[in-house]
């Protein structure tokens, strides 16, 4: 399996958190929205860090460099300001605050979700060979701890 058809998977089964999230944030208190970050970022930052650990290095090359902010600083990363987002969440002391937070989040973890699904993750398909697309996503099951099939020599193995 490719580390795409991986991480993309892991979308899927995303999407309906993200929509549970926004079903439930306008009558949720303060404590049901902390709650809800944080399942939100239990899955989300697992998902980034691999993401940052096995795709983002070989597939920047072939990415749009980002804009320098006024100061010349380099703007954080879509994972790092959902991160961000997220604990300020948790952190919140307030429940109009953390609503607040907790849906800008949302929108902002489905904007990068779009990103990597019509930019990143076809690149990365273009650009990078099968051979390390599928070597990466042997990596993301081995993380994952799960066991998928294989290819040898064009050949589907299953593992029993």
């Amino acid at each position: 399996m490719k580390i795409t058809q991986a991480l993309l998977g892991e979308h899927g089964a995303m999407y309906p958190l993200l929509d549970m999230i926004e079903q439930t944030a306008t009558s949720a208190g303060l404590m049901e929205l902390k709650l809800q970050a944080a399942f939100l970022q239990a899955t989300l930052i697992s998902h980034a860090d691999i993401e940052d650990a096995l795709l983002r290095p070989v597939v920047l090359p072939y990415l749009e460099k980002p804009t320098p902010g006024p100061d010349g600083a380099v703007p954080p990363t879509d994972h790092q300001a959902i991160a961000i987002g997220l604990q300020s969440v948790i952190d919140a002391g307030d429940g109009q605050e953390a609503r607040r937070l907790l849906m800008d989040t949302v929108t902002m973890t489905r904007k990068h979700f779009r990103k990597e699904e019509n930019i990143i993750f076809p690149t990365a398909d273009r650009e990078l060979s099968l051979e390390l697309l599928e070597d990466l996503g042997a990596q993301w099951a081995a993380i994952r701890k799960l066991t998928v099939p294989s290819r040898t020599n064009g050949r589907k193995i299953t593992q029993l």
